[in-house]
């Protein structure tokens, strides 16, 4: 079983304005972290450009915090072969071309689960299945049993 996370995930790690996600967040980050979670590369760039526009980092600032989540994760990619199989999802209507690229690169490279709170809660592509990350109290008990916290 292995485990990645969207980009909302990892800027909730850094945005304090809601603390219970922030909390929740923390400890997914660190059980991903924990796990040698792989992390996809169009995560790290999305995630760049939300703590920019979003959280007001200043942009080095911002492209420091990217490289510590590209050190703290080993990373994957999507090629012309996972971006096809996106461009057809996309076009089916299943998922936004973004989601889809991410998850198409994300199954490609092994991963069975992808921590999101963008996509459905169970939505499948292939073999990996959407995991909401956040729950009423925090962590969602399906995050918090698929990282065994």
């Amino acid at each position: 079983m292995i485990v990645t996370g969207d980009t909302n995930l990892f800027v909730y790690a850094l945005d304090m304005r809601d603390a219970a996600k922030h909390a929740a967040a923390v400890t997914l980050v660190k059980a991903l972290q924990d796990d040698l979670a792989p992390v996809g590369l169009q995560v790290v760039g999305e995630f760049y450009r939300a703590i920019v526009r979003r959280l007001a980092f200043v942009p080095w600032d911002a492209a420091q915090a990217a490289r510590n989540l590209l050190t703290a994760h080993g990373s994957f990619h999507a090629d012309q072969q996972t971006t096809e199989r996106a461009l057809a999802e996309a076009a089916a209507g299943r998922f936004s071309f973004w989601d889809a690229n991410l998850l198409c690169a994300a199954e490609a490279a092994g991963c069975t689960h992808i921590l999101s709170e963008d996509m459905a809660d169970g939505a499948r592509l292939g073999r990996l299945e959407v995991v909401r990350p956040f729950g009423p109290s925090g962590v969602s008990d399906r995050a918090r049993t698929l990282l065994a916290l």
